[in-house]
């Protein structure tokens, strides 16, 4: 499948989490942000990795807004309390709240081991225009750094994308919102992004929960994008993006990069099944064909 919408139909805003999208696999970014498709959740569907997400960040949230007037404030009676509201499964919360637990308290400790450095917003909105198109999205947490730039940190509950894949252009998110503190803002702030940082609250290897990874070739790393080249191949990623698909007339091709380890949620509307099993008996029988 290879939808070509006209100009006006083209002309829609890039969230953050869209841009590798729109790139890796651009029917996606299509089906979702052009036709306004969603994928209903199923019924009695099991607790998924999103919805751990989810309740991860109001609880962080609700954690951070509270310190601000209560220092004291505890995170795990604000766990419990987003879990009660959120009618959480015993099951899951005997299997679930344990780990849980043990990771938020990993995030306060990690916090106030670092005193110099200052949390500025929490679930912060920001926006900027690129060649009249807007790109907006938002920030988990921006923090302030003791040489007065930003570090921009995005919570995961699971593993975060390596430092390979953003290389790759497969995880451009915390990228982009470095480009939107920069030429746009977050409800008023901005600035020079240096820091970028997934906080993960999975267990690290040794065998704890929480740890922070850097997406950027340091340290150890010998793949990934260097600290200097970070924010200049993020805006590379997105001007081919706007150029091509936005103001362009690239067509939306269904699994551009097949090796996108992107979702799968319009996988049935574009017939997937269907033409790569076409194709897949094309290549067999043209790799059959006798040498001439």
């Amino acid at each position: 499948p290879e939808p070509n919408p006209s100009a006006k139909l083209r002309d829609v805003p890039i969230k953050v989490t869209g841009l590798d999208r729109l790139l890796g696999d651009p029917y996606q970014f299509y089906a979702g942000e052009i036709l306004k498709l969603s994928s209903p959740d199923p019924l009695d569907a099991e607790p998924t990795p999103a919805w751990q997400g989810i309740l991860a960040h109001r609880i962080l949230q609700r954690w951070h807004e509270a310190i601000t007037s209560d220092p004291d404030a505890q995170i795990d009676a604000i766990a419990d309390q987003v879990l009660r509201e959120n009618n959480v499964h015993p099951i899951v919360w005997g299997l679930w709240r344990p780990r849980l637990l043990a990771a938020l308290e990993w995030v306060t400790e990690q916090i106030a081991s670092e005193p110099d450095r200052k949390v500025l917003k929490v679930e912060a909105d920001g926006s900027m225009e690129v060649d009249g198109v807007r790109v907006y999205g938002r920030a988990d947490r921006i923090d302030g750094l003791p040489d007065g730039t930003l570090a921009i940190v995005d919570y995961k509950t699971g593993t975060p994308p390596s430092a390979a894949r953003v290389e790759a252009g497969y995880a451009l998110q915390l990228g982009v919102l470095g480009l939107i503190a920069a030429k746009g803002d977050f409800d008023g702030l901005t600035g020079t992004a240096t820091g970028f940082e997934y906080w993960s609250l999975a267990r690290a290897k040794d065998r704890s929960f929480g740890y922070v990874d850097v997406p950027m070739k340091v340290g150890k790393k010998t793949k990934g994008l260097s600290p200097d080249e970070f924010l200049r191949r993020h805006e590379q990623f997105l001007n081919d993006a706007i150029t091509r698909f936005i103001k362009g007339t690239d067509p939306f091709t269904a699994k551009l990069s097949p090796d996108y380890p992107g979702y799968s949620d319009y996988d049935q509307l574009m017939r997937l099944e269907e033409w790569q099993i076409r194709l897949a008996d094309a290549d067999a029988d043209s790799d059959s064909e006798p040498a001439t």
